[in-house]
């Protein structure tokens, strides 16, 4: 079946419910069909008229039919289609909206499809923060986060995990150094499968998405092959100047093979992405762009619908809709730009050196077009220690994608301390007096230091013994391996199994090599000795480690973080120790980002200050009586909160909200702060929303514990929806509910969940509404990345055939989040799954009788 071109496709006709060609009239001009539908439309008659209503004894015994199918529900095939940054609120004003020239439903399809046939989720959330890898990764697995942005990097080595960068995916496959996006080899590092791998390779069909297994090389032969031979060589050169659109073409090759897959009853799970509306609502605001893309997106599920009711399995079949955030834009709103990047680089921000994943906006150039780049370093000019040595010492990692929030890593404050005062050694007219107080500072700081880098580099060199002798299995695998693969064997998937150990092999070979360098250079610095810095000169390059940000920051660290010498260089005391406060350039980085504000805003719905507030784990250590790791929320001194997690004598989590203000960590470890009333203006700002969803009374409920699930029931309608659920689930480690296994198992789970703590950041900065920090780009149409409900909130619908079993015309109100999607999926399937691998709730209320509602509880 051949599909036309994205400007030529007509309109298909929706079916009705039995799977019958609906008239004609039901198209509009913008709900684009295969050929398949426009025949089916024509068979049916431009005239013909709707089936009258039932008569009462009809309806009684449809009821009594609907619940013997309900009773002996069956699917064999779940289609998926994710569509990338749709929100859920757009998607129901559009749908209410009547067309003037059709009088029908602006997303006619949708209106068909799933608010007459089906199902609509009216509060499916975002469970974390409003970004794509981190969110899809939730719906693919079902289970917690363990991706926490879109682009992670290495404390140890500066390893960057570019989760949204298909190209260099797509070149180390075609020379089989790589099988599976990035985010794909992480989750299955750490054991975690995707929905896809609960189905043998030849029942699936996945489109190109960011957890996506293998690359379909006719899809992109094909796709490029049409683009090319519907264009003129006039057409062509034109196109050349500008940028040649594949986009489209290939989302319309995946449909093609998509539709092509279900007419094979073999096939039971198909999954198709599409990123058109995210692009286009960051671009711009206009409604009625984003209407076309929400447009382009319903005639899609048309063609898909259509495809699956003439497919073997119709009656078998379910199709979900999801859409893994939602989006900030408003109308007449431009999201307004603060250059993160910009504020590091600069004197009053740190002088430091910043490495991002892309080039920023000033560097769109040629180079800021590769898309093979990963890592980009921007040097400052006005570094106080370290002019020149960008590419040896940065001192920032920055991932400001997502627009609303950035997660900042910060070089150890004590390793800035070391190379400041190495530097100072080395100079051969340093007063000897400051030259004795610096080398024993330097001492001290090691001392400081050393219980907690020897434990670290004794327990890696472990982990590294471990996967040293993995990596000599995997060798001795992969020579058994046969040369040539029939092409039964690839259709069975077993030459992408095969080159998934060569890529597995290669991955650790890096990892070993990099962590082994780091573990030197810390071994160096070390065994260094008094006498070794007052007899030598020696260069700190020799000492500190290059390349490494070092083990996070405390938040003393952060209070008072170093970034050079005082105005007037080292000192000493009284006593000819080492001034710390005279000798050290400092900032307090909570105190200086909320101060960040802007003296010329020229938009009146905006307002002057970038940062909404700032959030970063507290290890439990250092809270009394704490039983999880807290999340501290800087909104500023007087504003400030806690959440607090524990577990009841069940294992089930909850939580607390608690009002703070001033809290200061001192050097050796312990937090003080003041607990506070409620009040507008704390982080999240719960107690003064309106939405906020409790009887009794609020401040006495607020200040108490309660489950996840009574958090979500109160406050998923409020401007932040479900940020404090967001907030536990983007801090919380996760770690594994079963004891480790001995050996080498064992020490290869702690090596990778070591790697996913050392990929964390020292802390989040969220945006305040309407503001972002895409250094890239500035999208002006709109951004996510926040808590914001209006970025939170996502779609999920689901319709069926007529023996699924699935309800029709339902809006379910309970709140859901992404954990719910792999369990509801894997229910509705009839497949076993580990309950307690997949925390979520199956959404009952898909197939349950809306007269006797589901129970609330997990």
């Amino acid at each position: 079946m051949i599909l036309p071109s994205r400007d030529n496709r007509r309109g298909a006709v929706p079916p009705d419910r039995a799977g019958r060609p609906r008239p004609a009239g039901l198209a509009t001009t913008h709900s684009n069909g295969f050929d398949q539908a426009r025949a089916g439309a024509r068979a049916a008659g431009e005239g013909a008229r709707p089936t009258p209503s039932c008569a009462r004894p009809q309806a009684v015994l449809s009821l009594v039919l609907l619940s013997l199918a309900v009773a002996h529900a069956q699917v064999k095939r779940v289609v998926v289609i994710k569509v990338d940054g749709v929100p859920a609120d757009t998607v129901e004003r559009q749908l209410a909206e009547r067309d003037p020239s059709t009088g029908k439903s602006r997303l006619p399809w949708i209106d068909h499809v799933f608010a007459q046939g089906g199902v609509r989720l009216a509060n499916f959330y975002v469970r974390g923060i409003s970004l794509s890898a981190p969110s899809w990764s939730m719906l693919d697995t079902g289970q917690h986060l363990q991706i926490r942005g879109n682009a992670e990097f290495d404390r140890y080595t500066l390893r960057v995990y570019d989760y949204l960068n298909f190209f260099p995916f797509y070149l180390g496959y075609a020379f089989s150094k790589r099988v599976d996006m990035p985010g794909v080899e992480e989750l299955d590092a750490l054991g975690i499968p995707l929905l896809i791998d609960r189905f043998q390779y030849p029942e699936t069909y996945q489109g190109l998405q960011l957890y996506q297994r293998g690359v379909r090389w006719t899809t992109l032969r094909q796709s490029i092959e049409r683009q090319f031979a519907s264009r003129s060589l006039r057409g062509l050169l034109d196109e050349w100047t500008v940028g040649f659109d594949l986009g489209g073409g290939v989302e319309e090759q995946t449909e093609r093979e998509l539709i092509e897959k279900l007419r094979d009853p073999n096939v039971h799970y198909l999954d198709y992405f599409t990123g058109d509306f995210d692009h286009t609502a960051h671009l711009t605001a206009n409604r009625t762009s984003q209407l076309r893309a929400l447009q382009r997106i319903d005639a899609l599920i048309g063609r898909v619908w259509t495809a699956i009711q003439a497919s073997p399995l119709a009656g078998e079949t379910v199709l979900a809709v999801v859409s893994d955030h939602g989006m900030n834009s408003a109308a007449g709103v431009y999201s307004q730009g603060f250059n993160l990047l910009e504020f590091f680089n600069s004197a009053a921000g740190g002088g430091h050196h910043v490495i991002t994943n892309r080039h920023p906006l000033d560097q769109y150039k040629l180079k800021g077009l590769d898309p093979f780049v990963s890592e980009v370093t921007t040097a400052s000019d006005e570094s106080f220690y370290l002019k020149g040595e960008a590419n040896d010492y940065p001192t920032v990692l920055l991932d400001p994608d997502g627009n609303e929030r950035a997660s900042v890593y910060l070089r150890n404050s004590d390793l800035n301390v070391l190379q400041i005062l190495l530097q100072a050694l080395a100079k051969p007219d340093l007063d000897k007096g400051v030259g004795r107080a610096a080398s024993v500072a330097v001492m001290g700081v090691i001392a400081k230091h050393r219980g907690e880098w020897e434990t670290k580099a004794s327990e890696l060199k472990e982990e590294l013994g471990a996967l040293r002798r993995q990596m000599r299995l995997l060798e001795d695998e992969i020579k058994l391996q046969p040369k040539k693969w029939t092409q039964a064997q690839n259709d069975a998937g077993l030459d992408k199994a095969a080159r998934r150990k060569d890529a597995q092999l290669e991955g650790a070979r890096s990892q070993e090599r990099e962590y082994s360098g780091y573990l030197d250079s810390l071994a160096k610095l070390l065994a260094v000795k008094t006498e070794d810095l007052e007899k030598h000169r020696i260069p700190a390059a020799e000492l500190i480690p290059r390349r490494a940000m070092g083990e996070k920051n405390t938040v003393h660290d952060l209070e008072n973080y170093v970034v050079g010498t005082g105005p007037d260089g080292l000192a000493t005391s009284g006593d000819r120790t080492l001034d710390w406060k005279r000798s050290f350039r400092r900032i307090d980085y909570f105190r200086l980002l909320h101060s960040l504000t802007v003296r010329n805003n020229v938009q009146r719905q905006v307002g002057p200050h970038p940062v909404d507030f700032v959030a970063m784990r507290i290890p439990k250590e250092s809270l009394a009586d704490a039983g999880d790791d807290a999340i501290w929320l800087y909104g500023d001194e007087d504003h400030q909160a806690l959440i607090l997690p524990r577990f009841d004598d069940s294992g089930a989590l909850q939580l607390r909200y608690l009002p703070i203000r001033s809290l200061r960590q001192d050097a050796d470890g312990a937090i003080h702060f003041e607990t506070v009333e409620f009040q507008p203006g704390l982080p999240l700002r719960i107690w003064e929303d309106p939405q906020l969803r409790i009887d009794d009374d609020r401040t006495a409920w607020l200040a108490a514990w309660h489950p996840e699930l009574d958090w979500l029931h109160a406050v998923h309608r409020t401007d932040y929806s479900d940020g404090i659920i967001g907030l536990h689930e983007e801090f919380d480690r996760h770690p594994p509910r079963k004891p480790r296994p001995p050996g080498d198992a064992g020490l290869l789970e702690r090596y990778h969940e070591r790697r996913r703590a050392l990929a964390e950041a020292d802390f989040l900065i969220f945006a305040n509404d309407h503001w972002n920090f895409n250094v890239r780009g500035f999208n002006p149409g709109g951004n996510h990345g926040s808590l914001l409900r209006i970025s939170t909130h996502s779609v999920l619908m689901f319709a069926g055939g007529a023996k699924t079993g699935i309800a029709s015309n339902q809006v379910v109100e309970e709140p859901y989040d992404s954990l719910s999607f792999v369990p509801t999926i894997l229910d509705l399937l009839d497949k076993p799954y580990d309950r307690e691998a997949l925390p979520g709730r199956e959404i009952r209320e898909l197939r349950q009788d809306p007269h006797n509602p589901a129970p609330a509880g997990r």
